[in-house]
């Protein structure tokens, strides 16, 4: 699994998997806004306010479904609720590709899937 991953230090609480949106301080927190230029990764274990935690910034990396996705033509994902992923919209910042395989076609809420994590520069449209 080719990954580049960074280390920030944490502005609130997040979770293992959840996609983090960096502020102005340079500190990370759980993104939720798919319209929102600010995402940097997904961060790869849990971690409490002020503590450091490891990002990926670009490659394969895990990441959790936001709801029911079907992963060979829901290719193109944008962040939703809680730094989850969703298929993304015309005004959404893609964040990266579904990288589906033979054991896993679909996702459900809260299931954990494969993506390649590649942020846009610009929404879809």
């Amino acid at each position: 699994m080719y990954q580049v991953i960074k280390s920030f230090i944490c502005a609130s609480a997040v979770t293992e998997f959840a996609l983090v949106a960096i502020d102005s301080a340079g500190k990370v927190a759980v993104a939720s806004t798919p319209t929102a230029n600010t995402i940097i990764g997904v961060a790869q274990r849990a971690a409490s306010t002020g503590e450091p935690v490891d990002v990926v910034v670009f490659g394969e990396t895990r990441v959790i479904a936001g709801g029911s996705l079907t992963l060979t033509s829901d290719t193109v994902l944008s962040v939703t609720t809680a730094g989850a992923v969703q298929a993304a919209a015309s005004t959404h910042y893609p964040v990266g590709n579904t990288l589906p395989n033979i054991n896993q076609l679909t996702a459900s809420a809260n299931d954990q899937i494969v993506i390649l994590f590649n942020r846009g520069l610009a929404p879809l449209a």
